[in-house]
């Protein structure tokens, strides 16, 4: 049995025992990033259904976190927590109050493409940057994310038929994401005699 001094929950709450036919509904794990009141809510809501003791509500909460908030959790004092509602504001208070400040608009001129960097990770890293940034509308993050951009064959395309929207933006970025994922698979799968060979070719045509 864990020991209170080796866990946030006082021993009241440790030593309280899980019901054998209690299950613990799937829920979607929560990292800090989203509102933490509503994952009190659907948490209490889900598990009001098959009415737990408090000190249920308790053990089932840490396994709803990950990443930040996960580890927010394991950091919290031995032995400070008694019962849920004393854990729901811990959490209110620590996230709510530690938020980071939205970032001005400009701020997504910084984000570029790196000279290595895939086309998906330079989306997938710049979409992720626009949820810190404030009133980042569609046109702002077209123009940002073009500007940004590094990736010859989709820039020749984009001043070729510009998009409008940062939806056709994504979508025509979809293609040149794919291709160069088929590039890759093609290149885990050539044999090695395959790649020593056209190395030779390339030696070969450099001499030339």
């Amino acid at each position: 049995m864990v020991r209170a001094t080796d866990s946030p929950f006082i021993a009241a709450v440790l030593e309280c025992p899980v019901p054998s036919k209690f299950r613990l509904p799937q829920l979607e794990p929560f990292d800090g990033l989203k509102d933490p009141q509503d994952l009190l809510n659907t948490f209490k809501t889900t598990l009001g259904l098959h009415q737990p003791l408090d000190e249920i509500l308790c053990h089932s909460f840490p396994t709803t976190l990950k990443g930040a908030a996960r580890e927010w959790f394991t950091k919290l004092p031995n032995s400070s927590i008694d019962n849920f509602d004393q854990l729901s504001s811990a959490l209110l208070r620590h996230l709510i109050g530690g938020q980071r400040p939205r970032r001005p608009v400009d701020y997504l001129l910084t984000i570029r493409q790196g000279e290595k960097e895939t086309l998906r990770s330079y989306v997938k890293r710049f979409t992720r940057e626009t949820l810190e940034v404030d009133e980042a509308d569609d046109k702002v993050q077209l123009t940002t994310f073009k500007a940004g951009l590094r990736s010859r064959g989709l820039v020749a395309s984009l001043a070729k038929n510009p998009p409008k929207t940062m939806a056709e933006m994504l979508l025509k970025a979809q293609k040149y994401m794919n291709a160069e994922d088929a590039l890759v698979a093609i290149k885990d799968t050539e044999q090695p005699e395959d790649k020593a060979k056209r190395e030779d070719d390339r030696r070969g045509q450099n001499r030339d």
